[in-house]
């Protein structure tokens, strides 16, 4: 369950960018599967990266920012949640030996992965596993219900595990294209928000994430914003 008041601190995944890549669906006549192929292998050969930037939570009528960094290296991860109105550091950190989160208040939380000790921690429900695949323009391992390739052969839509996943921009990186900005929103009955009261808020969570580095590069400014 999210718990409204981590709803503050929801805002905070983030991601990296540099010149926009505009997203176009590609056309029904045209075949992008094998540029698809070719970038998926690509996009598999990342296992260690960096990215930074900030995203933005709501759920119903309440929301929120903040900022985050995530370093990956293997089968390891180092995520770093700062987020505004009193919420203040949170720290994860995982690896084969399971997670563990420490708050802005020393308290530290274990479990099997990284989803449960955030859930231990705030209250607020984030896929990480799946978000580790989806932040570089990947399909998660598992049944993909719907995937949809943009002219270039990128992923413009996945749907999957009851989430949707919309990508906004794209950018360059290093000899890799690698997304810039994207949409999460959990499908109807995925997520259950509920107050600290028990009261149940409804099944909405949406997710906006800007990248703002990959690997420590140049920061990406959203040309839009």
């Amino acid at each position: 369950m999210i718990k409204a008041r981590s709803i503050v601190l929801v805002g905070m995944l983030v991601l990296v960018g540099c010149a926009r890549l505009p997203l176009e669906r590609a056309p029904a006549n045209v075949n992008t599967t094998g540029h698809w192929s070719v970038h998926r292998e690509q996009l598999l050969t990342l296992s260690d990266w960096t990215l930074s930037g900030r995203m933005a939570v709501r759920t119903g009528e309440r929301g929120g920012t903040a900022s985050l960094r995530w370093r990956r290296a293997g089968q390891h991860d180092r995520v770093i949640l700062f987020g505004p109105f009193g919420s203040g550091r949170i720290g994860i950190v995982k690896d084969e030996n399971g997670a563990e989160l420490q708050d802005g208040q020393q308290r530290v939380y274990h479990g099997d992965t990284a989803e449960s000790v955030l859930m231990q921690g705030v209250g607020w429900h984030v896929p990480f596993r799946e978000l580790g695949f989806w932040v570089r323009g990947l399909p998660a391992p598992g049944v993909i219900d719907d995937l949809v390739l943009d002219a270039e052969g990128r992923a413009a839509h996945i749907s999957q595990h009851g989430w949707n996943v919309d990508y906004r921009a794209y950018r360059a990186v290093d000899n890799m294209v690698l997304p810039a900005k994207l949409f999460i929103a959990a499908r109807p009955g995925t997520v259950r928000i509920t107050a600290d009261d028990g009261t149940y808020l409804g099944d909405q969570l949406s997710v906006r994430i800007i990248i703002r580095t990959w690997n420590d590069e140049p920061q990406w400014v959203d040309p839009n914003r």
